[in-house]
């Protein structure tokens, strides 16, 4: 009997783990990129995005205003960029906007959706920063994080 529960642990730890990471679940098509404009020189980390859309930073390193996008309530690219990339859920990142607004420290990222909006933004405008699927990526936009 002891075999029998070891491999349904087992098979319930995967099953989970396929769920709570949908990054490796899916093909690396799906997978969400963050992006700025072509022609933007800035190359960021991960804690200098997590500034940006947290509230915390309001600049590029050169100090030129950045212009944060975010996609709408439901899109799954949304639901992965703030797991994979800032490490919340979207739960949490709408209680920090919240925060933030009711303490006059910012207002959350402007929406635009779907991932063709939001390419086109940054596209245009040297100073966003959006995310949207690996597989609708052009040469009008440049990846800086993976």
């Amino acid at each position: 009997m002891q075999p029998r529960r070891t491999w349904a642990t087992l098979l319930a730890l995967l099953v989970a783990a396929m769920l709570l990471n949908p990054l490796k679940a899916g093909a690396a098509d799906d997978a969400v990129v963050v992006i700025i404009h072509k022609d933007n020189p800035h190359a960021i980390d991960r804690n200098y995005l997590v500034a940006i859309y947290t509230g915390r930073l309001k600049g590029w390193p050169d100090g030129s205003p950045v212009f944060p996008l975010d996609q709408s309530d439901g899109a799954g690219a949304r639901e992965t960029f703030y797991l994979h990339f800032v490490g919340r859920t979207v739960a949490n990142m709408q209680a920090v906007w919240a925060q933030n607004i009711f303490s006059g420290k910012g207002l959350p990222p402007k929406i635009a959706a779907p991932d063709s909006e939001m390419k086109r933004i940054v596209a245009a405008n040297r100073n966003a920063i959006g995310y949207i699927r690996a597989s609708e990526v052009d040469d009008t936009v440049r990846v800086v994080l993976r």
